[in-house]
């Protein structure tokens, strides 16, 4: 999803609305029309919604209809907010395909619900700038990666993740977009042969980072909760440490061992 993706055109959008007219809520009639640009192919995955008042120009409603609506496709997952840069069409691709040290749940089912992502960072970083976090890599410099990652229906919570500089594939000249959505776990196996043996976590109520509270639009200072989780393999080297930042009220994460099933 590019930030400088042309807006969408409200043509589309006024053919559905005018299709859905026998909805009688304006906001859910709105949200009708949207989804079904979005189903047809007419909005298509990245694509960046005008602004809330060129809506409200566009159609005969107001904004408080307008915001509702898009409130109800965010909880369907049909379209993301970036803050400071508007909504945009939802792309299943960014949707994560395997999780391994942590778990989402439809607090409705308890069933499994997979996450997110998607890339805002990439960057070298200095290890010692981090203090004791990451001294067990042992070198210099390494890679992180921050990444928003949330579930249909909650707010995101900011995740960083550390690796090594040389096991980042994307030191060969790939776009970050290609990874939004990744599984970074099965990059490594299949770039490097590299598994996680063992995690080991920590968890802590701590201020959340200024980054985290840019990313997730929170006033700082804020207090949530931090969780890191290192990965050593069967040697005990150390491979990733991923960091996550969950503000207050977050839905619930699990904490497990590895991937689902092994």
């Amino acid at each position: 999803m590019s930030d400088e993706t042309a807006k969408l055109s409200l043509a589309p959008l006024a053919v559905q609305w005018e299709a859905a007219a026998d909805t009688g809520v304006k906001y859910i009639r709105l949200a009708k029309a949207f989804a079904a640009c979005i189903h047809s192919g007419a909005f298509m995955p990245g694509g960046h919604l005008p602004k809330e008042t060129e809506i409200c120009a566009a159609l005969p409603v107001g904004l408080s209809t307008v915001q509702k609506a898009l409130g109800k496709l965010v909880d369907e997952g049909l379209i993301v907010r970036r803050r400071k840069l508007g909504s945009f069409i939802a792309d299943r691709n960014h949707q994560v395909p395997e999780v391994h040290v942590y778990r989402f749940r439809d607090p409705a089912t308890g069933a499994e619900m997979m996450p997110f992502t998607r890339v805002v960072r990439v960057q070298r970083v200095l290890a010692a700038e981090y203090g004791a976090l990451l001294t067990e890599f042992e070198a210099e410099e390494v890679m992180r990666i921050d990444r928003l990652v949330w579930v249909v229906g909650a707010s995101p919570a900011y995740s960083s993740f550390y690796m090594r500089c040389e096991h980042h594939v994307a030191e060969g000249g790939a776009s970050a977009d290609t990874f939004h959505g990744a599984s970074y776990h099965r990059l490594l196996w299949e770039s490097f042969g590299m598994r996680t043996a063992t995690v080991r976590h920590s968890a802590s109520a701590d201020l959340l980072s200024r980054h985290a509270c840019e990313q997730l639009d929170l006033a700082a200072p804020h207090v949530g909760m931090i969780w890191d989780a290192k990965e050593f393999d069967r040697d005990g080297q150390l491979l990733i440490i991923q960091r996550f930042e969950l503000p207050r009220g977050h839905r619930p994460m699990e904490l497990v061992e590895g991937k689902h099933g092994t």
